[in-house]
């Protein structure tokens, strides 16, 4: 390696694991902040709402049309090949909103709603090659669960990182300095992923031709997985939702439930930066069964929550609790299946958590307007707690 080579700049120790986590980190961020602008830019100009619903609902689009390409494509090709991808849609996307920034109000939506979709996309990309990278460092069990569960943290510091940057920029400069200034996260990304050192691409015509999506949904462990995936994410959902009604009707501030919001984002980076230390000693399922009874709890709980200071408590115990809950899923999908299937498994993952993320919002809606939100959550908590039940099956497994 020369002098020149900008990998000397970059210790050895770091261009593994913390190298593919930045490269994510940084491309996300650009994502997440283009996700902040778009609906500001349409609500400056007084749109309409549901434009803004429709908005934010195409950044779930691409992740459903790529993700099973994608995780084929990680499959055969390795880390560089889809990360260049997913980089380049990251820079096609802020390009697409940023010329929507000169455009008239319909060409305005249509062309921010291409930019979601097309961002959406990126993000899901750089996350599934990700996830499929670190575990191919993995040379065991424990540390399968410890570095799903370092990966899991590159979507946080990226909702961090891009929002807070792109706000100052909006207010300081405007719209279309922001979106231009967001296109240095993915090509800083881009600088990053050359600095790795991911594991070495499959050689060419050794790797088998993969599963078929169907074949893997009748994988009994994937469907056992996939169904306690719907109650963990679907709880972070339902957080997501209730939240603000709930403190709406408290009458607590908008500070006050932007800081409730944060204890949640805590809970889940402290949980997620503890586990690696203690990876060695967990088990999937049982930190599975731990994971759904404590958010069924914490659910149950909310609706007592009378202060900001205790649905903060509540906020933060379910982030703990939900946010164990995917590195544990993503490490037991991944044991199951051959090795040629586990991009498919993850994207099949992907999929999965995107679609009931756009249908679950709906139903809390109709379901809150129908008998209230206390009684939708107490539902649900014992919905979730009731998971218990399917992740015993994989204690029995284990033992």
């Amino acid at each position: 390696m020369s002098p020149s080579d900008p990998r000397v700049a970059l210790p050895h120790r770091l261009r593994g694991l913390p190298a593919l986590i930045s490269a994510q980190v940084s491309l996300h961020s650009g994502i997440t902040g283009m996700r902040l602008i778009g609906p500001l830019m349409l609500l400056q100009a007084d749109a309409p709402t549901w434009q803004v619903g429709l908005l934010i609902a195409c950044f779930g689009i691409g992740p459903l049309t790529v993700a099973w390409r994608v995780g084929r494509f990680v499959d055969t090709h390795g880390y560089r090949p889809p990360m260049n991808l997913a980089i380049g849609l990251a820079l096609v996307s802020l390009a697409l909103a940023w010329a929507s920034s000169f455009a008239g109000d319909s060409l305005r939506l249509a062309g921010l709603c291409a930019a979601a979709a097309v961002g959406g996309a990126a993000g899901s990309s750089g996350l599934i090659t990700l996830q499929r990278t670190v575990a191919r460092l993995a040379r065991d069990g424990a540390a399968l669960r410890s570095n799903f569960a370092w990966a899991g943290l590159a979507p946080s510091a990226s909702n961090v990182c891009g929002p807070v940057v792109a706000g100052i920029l909006l207010d300081a400069l405007g719209a279309k300095v922001a979106l231009l200034s967001m296109a240095v996260f993915p090509l800083l990304g881009w600088w990053i992923s050359r600095l790795a050192r991911p594991p070495q691409a499959p050689a060419a015509g050794t790797v088998p031709r993969g599963a078929r999506l169907i074949d893997l949904v009748r994988h009994p462990t994937v469907r056992r997985m996939l169904l306690i995936d719907l109650l963990a994410t679907g709880g972070w959902d339902a957080h997501a939702f209730f939240l603000p009604m709930l403190g709406h009707e408290r009458g607590f501030s908008a500070t006050a439930i932007g800081t409730i919001f944060g204890m949640f984002a805590t809970g889940v980076v402290a949980v997620r930066s503890a586990i690696p230390w203690v990876a060695h000693r967990l088990s999937e399922a049982r930190t599975l069964t731990v994971s759904v009874v404590a958010t069924g709890v914490v659910f149950a709980l909310y609706p007592f929550a009378g202060t900001a200071a205790f649905m903060g408590l509540c906020s933060l115990a379910l982030g703990m609790a939900i946010g164990m809950a995917q590195p544990m899923i993503l490490s037991t999908m991944h044991q199951a299946v051959d090795e040629h299937q586990r991009g498919g498994v993850i994207a099949l993952r992907t999929i999965w958590s995107h679609s009931h993320a756009v249908v679950l919002p709906m139903v809390f809606a109709s379901s809150a307007a129908a008998v209230g939100s206390s009684v939708v959550l107490w539902v649900l908590a014992g919905l979730i707690a009731s998971g218990a039940s399917v992740t015993r099956a994989g204690r029995r497994d284990e033992g």
